[in-house]
């Protein structure tokens, strides 16, 4: 009885693993309709022909991000016939479409114990583009595959996270995500999670072996062949003043996985094409092909790349903001606004101070979603007929860097405000503030939470906030500094607090999300000339101190309310209707805070 037991129960297992994948087999290249798709939804492995001089070596390819294989069998990608050609056995591995890196790595790690027994393989290699590299390294550091694979080649990877990713997890520009193809799949896939959660747990696990990667990073977001080029020019745009070289989507410096084999260099002239042509075979499999037929291949290149510390020249300003003004930094004879847009064809109106319209004669690049507009007047006015948000940059030579120190489980933040022309009297009396969201359990679990306003303190020469009293967990993090009348600067990151190890190992049992009894609303939440606040769950104090901030951080109005045992309900409209249009935060004591928009 006891073995019958196990036999069902083994069948069973069996059963539910075999329905993770679909499994199907393709013609051989030269057959292959120019219209097949592949799966749309489904989790499939794609078999691929097994050409009549098979060498014996199977190649894993898994796709990207967005995808689920279409970047193989629709773009006119030579891998298949490449691979077929030479005799090698493909697979076509589709994961899932936007989800997280541990999905995508447990996914891949069950296919490869499936395509190993089907070929009857001891190892495979695997060629992942974007994030099918870091869905290669969880498959094979994580769930235990490493043994099972000779090499893993990385295309166009973002190993430490992407600014794209960045953007994508603040509230208020959520509407981005529709530029870059990016979804809640990305908290843990594309942002600084990778840097503060990926890289730490992976780059130090005991069972990494980072020789085994092979990485193509390429640097030409201008330079691609397939009809996805113009969207790579706007992404890489947005991407080149904040992380340099890049291919639309990952910062070549990204791309560079610690310890592995770097085919190309920064700006290499074999590798001047964007993200989606690394991914395909007529502009990689040469690379790839000599590491298959164990040729000796020495990279030249080093890994020089700083990702620990991320700076910014430039500010932002958001379109639902009536208050966010372009302001010329001190001693700048001109600003350069860096504009993405909504609507792709994006009109904008300009006025100066006293909202007289200014000739728009100096816009000198526009683009689908993307405008580029210069400035020489101080206190600019910035309308538009879509949602945007502008990268002011300006040329005083003032930059403000941000970087995590580690501390155990809780990283201390650090700023550093700097100007390359010495001109340190711009720096005197500068502020430094945050507004922090956390999105997410460290494991990637999502979570809904209020914005929390944070200061840093000076100390010497540079602004530091201690984590220690934050709840353990993955936040973003949108950091402004400001010196007023001086300058003005922003950066749009994200930090990890917890002990990354015991969380991503720990049983989901332990992972279940609480949810809160307590409420502050403010009624309605779009305010117009009347709002009320209300409180549910608090044990009240005979007064409310209430604050309210831009979207920034930086405090607009204070102002104190007396209780009553009576009521839980509070009339702010006073206070409220001298606002300007936007965004704003409203903090009661120690509660909480919470958004609003003032219409």
């Amino acid at each position: 009885m006891k073995l019958k037991t196990t036999l069902i129960a083994l069948f069973s297992c069996m059963i539910l693993c075999a329905q993770s994948f679909k499994e199907v087999q393709l013609p051989t290249p030269d057959q292959l309709s120019p219209f097949f798709i592949g799966p749309l939804i489904k989790s499939t492995i794609h078999y691929g022909a097994t050409p009549a001089n098979y060498n014996g070596k199977v190649i894993v390819f898994n796709h990207g991000y967005i995808d689920l294989n279409q970047g193989q069998f629709l773009i006119d990608n030579s891998f298949y016939q490449e691979t077929y050609n030479e005799g090698y056995q493909a697979v076509f591995v589709a994961t899932t479409r936007g989800e997280g890196i541990w999905v995508n790595g447990e996914l891949l790690a069950e296919s490869i114990d499936i395509i190993t027994e089907k070929f009857n393989v001891p190892q495979v290699y695997l060629v992942g583009h974007s994030n099918g590299g870091k869905a290669s390294e969880a498959a094979m550091f994580q769930y235990g595959k490493k043994d099972k694979v000779t090499r893993a080649f990385a295309l166009g990877t973002p190993f430490w996270g992407t600014y794209l990713a960045d953007i994508s997890q603040m509230p208020w520009l959520n509407w981005a995500w529709r530029l870059t193809g990016l979804n809640e799949g990305a908290r843990t896939s594309t942002t600084y999670y990778c840097r503060n959660v990926v890289r730490p747990y992976l780059d130090n696990h005991p069972d990494n072996e980072p020789e085994k990667f092979v990485v193509l990073g390429a640097s030409g977001f201008y330079n691609g062949s397939t009809i996805a080029a113009p969207a790579f020019l706007i992404t890489g745009g947005i991407l080149l003043p904040v992380q340099g070289t890049n291919d639309g989507v990952s910062p070549y410096s990204s791309t560079l996985r610690p310890g592995a084999e770097y085919v190309f260099s920064k700006n290499d002239s074999r590798a001047i094409f964007d993200h989606l042509d690394v991914g395909l075979g007529q502009f990689s499999w040469s690379y790839i092909k000599p590491y298959l037929e164990n040729r000796s291949q020495k990279s030249a290149v080093v890994d020089k790349f700083d990702n620990s510390k991320i700076e910014s020249n430039y500010y932002i300003i958001h379109s639902e903001n009536e208050y966010d003004q372009i302001h010329l930094d001190k001693n700048s004879d001109f600003a350069i606004a860096e504009i993405i847009h909504e609507n792709p064809s994006a009109g904008f109106q300009i006025s100066d101070k006293n909202y007289k319209k200014l000739n728009t004669s100096e816009i000198y690049n526009r683009e689908a979603h993307k405008t580029v507009i210069t400035f020489s007047e101080n206190i600019i006015n910035l309308k538009s007929d879509s949602r945007f948000a502008a990268f002011v940059k300006q040329n005083n030579g003032i930059t403000m860097s941000l970087e995590q120190l580690t501390n155990n489980d809780h990283p201390t933040l650090k700023v550093d405000i700097n100007s390359n022309k010495k001109d340190f009297q711009l720096l005197t009396n500068t502020q430094v503030r945050g507004v922090i969201i956390k999105t997410s359990k460290i494991d990637g679990t999502p979570l809904q939470n209020d914005p929390e306003v944070i200061t840093f303190d000076k100390k010497g020469d540079s602004f530091y906030f201690e984590t220690k009293n934050l709840e353990e967990g993955v936040y973003s993090l949108f950091l402004n500094s400001e010196s007023k009348d001086n300058f003005k600067r922003s950066i749009i990151s994200g930090f990890v607090v917890g002990d990354i190890k015991r969380s991503l190992n720990e049983s989901k049992d332990e992972n279940l999300i609480k949810t809160s009894q307590k409420s502050i609303k403010i009624i309605p939440n779009s305010v117009k000339n009347e709002a009320s606040i209300d409180l549910f769950g608090y044990a009240l104090p005979n007064q409310l101190s209430i604050n309210i901030y831009d979207i920034t951080g930086k405090a607009i109005n204070n102002f104190s309310i007396k209780t009553t045992n009576q009521s839980t309900q509070y009339n702010i409209s006073a206070q409220v209707q001298s606002l300007s249009r936007g965004m704003y935060l409203l903090k009661i004591n120690d509660f909480k805070t919470i958004k609003f928009i003032k219409e």
